[in-house]
């Protein structure tokens, strides 16, 4: 019979096992044991994982090998060093059955006798009941950070770790890069193996100074934290950070939007100014683009609809018509730099009454929210609906603290923007006849919502203001409308009202790229 006996030490985390001397202490303590009763270790076993869990790969191994008879026996330091949960402790049973040695070298314990297993039993349950009370404090300690706005885990890729009971900092170096990361997805011209490329190129690197995963980058796009919210699996509410977002509610829902397949733009070889931009008249499906002898064609592929092909140059034509009754003449233009320049005297007010706006709306929620926290302690509903509630009004105190950082960023965006515009509005056809083709569908795109094609003839529509504008000369009827001011100043109202309800989206379009 081999006389040889493996040695078994384990440490619960590998920090543990780097830094500590817990290994070190166990192995010395097996060492004296083995002088002490002469015993020979042929092997040594060591693990760093938490024995909480069942499954440990060294652990097993070493069970599998005493049940082939490869040893004698296992040494170990303690029964906690070897099992808290009582399916390892099962195994440790069923070896002793066998007739194979275990051997706790710190505790005085006869296995071999019924006294001494029910002993050992009895340690084995209150090692595992400690974990339990363990993971249960633990758990509280998380929750209880997380309901004061601290994350208690290592910082994700973008912030930087300050201590504990303290919030995460933005990372001067990769916090902007992961701005960009979303800033970029939310364009929809990246697949996720593109996005990683791509941010590598501009210097973003993961731990280990290599390149992030399409996992590690997806993670990071569903990753709330980064617009200011907590949440973990474990828990269904979500929670509001006390670390300074990296970027907005409105990015981060745009980005889900790509992520989950509502907006993507697909990669084409042939790029066509007005694909997927032109509808058939008659069955209302979308014109095909194709290249044939050096023109791009745009066809109706329903079987038997009498719409006939249209040259690209014809629907450019038709739009270029549009265009021209766009442009604001020299009357026009300094009529709206004097009305501009009245509203730039009273829009501090508006914006005083916007903010004050805001202000009363996120004091309503804290009171609301504490009234939804008494429904669900007196059982009006379930913790499901519980949670989906007051993670509503988390977003939408987060959406309204955006709002009011906007107002406090730049007052004169909107009307800087606006001043912008009207200075392009001046040649609005001549920059779109100089303009390459993946400017002119942006700026199709910008200003048309619908274009339908029937026959030759061409029905644009166009989006707000752009409607307003064209139709600025024109009365019900096409008669020329009478009061030129009246009309001027509804268009200016349609470009105000426009310029501040996009004010966001571009700023996300400079993105980098």
């Amino acid at each position: 019979m081999l006389k040889g006996y493996f040695a078994y030490v384990r440490v619960s985390t590998q920090r543990q096992g780097q830094l500590g001397t817990s290994l070190t202490e166990q192995t010395a303590a097996i060492d004296r044991y083995a002088k002490t009763w002469n015993l020979e270790i042929v092997k040594r076993f060591e693990e760093r994982e938490t024995a909480a869990k069942t499954g440990r790969p060294v652990f097993l191994d070493m069970v599998k090998a005493l049940k082939r008879r490869q040893a004698r026996g296992v040494l170990i330091h303690k029964i906690d060093r070897s099992a808290r949960n009582l399916r390892d402790w099962a195994e440790l049973g069923s070896l002793l059955d066998l007739g194979i040695e275990v051997h706790f070298v710190n505790e005085s314990l006869d296995l071999n006798s019924r006294g001494g297993r029910l002993s050992a039993d009895i340690q084995a349950v209150v090692a595992s009941d400690y974990i339990r009370n363990l993971r249960e404090e633990t758990i509280k300690g998380i929750r209880g950070r997380i309901k004061q706005g601290l994350f208690p885990f290592p910082a994700p890729p973008g912030y930087l770790n300050l201590g504990s009971a303290r919030p995460k900092e933005i990372d001067p170096v990769t916090g902007p890069l992961i701005k960009s990361a979303f800033e970029l997805y939310a364009t929809g011209r990246y697949s996720l193996y593109a996005l990683t490329e791509k941010m590598f190129e501009l210097g973003l690197r993961n731990r280990n100074r290599g390149k992030l995963s399409k996992n590690g980058i997806n993670i990071c796009l569903r990753n709330p934290f980064y617009m200011g919210l907590l949440k973990v699996s474990t828990m269904k509410e979500v929670f509001v950070g006390q670390h300074k977002p990296l970027i907005t509610k409105a990015l981060f829902d745009e980005v889900q939007n790509v992520l989950d397949g509502k907006r993507i733009k697909k990669t084409t070889n042939h790029f066509f100014v007005y694909r997927r931009r032109v509808r058939c008249g008659y069955c209302q499906n979308l014109l095909i683009a194709e290249r044939q002898k050096g023109h791009a064609y745009y066809r109706c592929h329903t079987r038997n609809c009498a719409q006939k092909p249209l040259r690209e140059e014809l629907i450019e034509g038709q739009l270029c018509e549009v265009l021209k009754r766009i442009e604001f003449g020299e009357d026009e233009l300094q009529y709206f730099e004097v009305e501009i320049l009245k509203l730039q005297e009273t829009e501090p007010k508006r914006l005083e009454k916007m903010r004050r706006e805001l202000s009363m709306r996120a004091e309503l929620i804290a009171p609301r929210l504490n009234r939804l926290a008494d429904a669900y302690m007196d059982g009006v509903f379930d913790g499901e609906t519980y949670a989906l509630k007051k993670n509503s009004l988390t977003r939408e105190r987060i959406e309204i603290g955006e709002k009011l950082a906007a107002l406090e960023d730049d007052n004169d965006l909107v009307m800087s923007e606006l001043k912008k515009f009207l200075e392009l509005a001046k040649s609005a056809y001549l920059s779109f006849k100089s303009a390459n083709d993946e400017e002119k569908r942006e700026l199709v795109k910008t200003v048309t919502s619908n274009i339908t094609a029937k026959d030759k003839t061409l029905s644009i529509k166009l989006n707000s203001p752009f409607d307003k504008v064209f139709e600025r000369h024109s009365g019900p009827g096409g008669c020329p409308f009478r009061d030129t001011s009246r009309t001027l100043s509804a268009s200016l109202s349609q470009l105000l009202k426009f310029f501040r309800e996009n004010q966001g989206g571009r700023q996300r379009e400079k993105a980098p790229g």
